[in-house]
């Protein structure tokens, strides 16, 4: 039912898709901490914002402690390096730091 309509139209029919899986799931909310001036902080944040429907906040690790967003408590650098938490109501995988492991390929 959905290929005549990708076919036609594959924006909007991915966009659908991305919508009707958060319908289903709930909106994916994704957390980098990085320093402003780390590459792979920044391609994680690049990644993160590619995904489609996500919620996604960028944050120093200075940040955190005075954040008043529930999403960011707890977070912090994994071993002094930038990281991204990929958490779906308020429950979070494992913080990745390679912007390759971050939402598959």
């Amino acid at each position: 039912a959905v290929r005549p309509l990708a076919e036609k139209a594959p924006r909007f029919a991915g966009w659908s898709l991305a919508a009707a899986e958060t319908a289903l799931e709930g909106p994916l909310e994704i957390v980098v901490i990085t320093e402003p001036d780390d590459e792979i902080g920044r391609r994680l944040a690049t990644k993160a914002r590619a995904s489609l429907g996500a919620v996604v906040v960028v944050a120093a690790p200075e940040q955190v402690a005075s954040s008043r967003i529930p999403l960011l408590e707890g977070r912090g650098l994994v071993d002094g390096r930038a990281a991204a938490y990929v958490c779906r109501g308020m429950v979070c995988e494992r913080p990745v730091t390679d912007p390759a492991e971050l939402l598959g390929p």
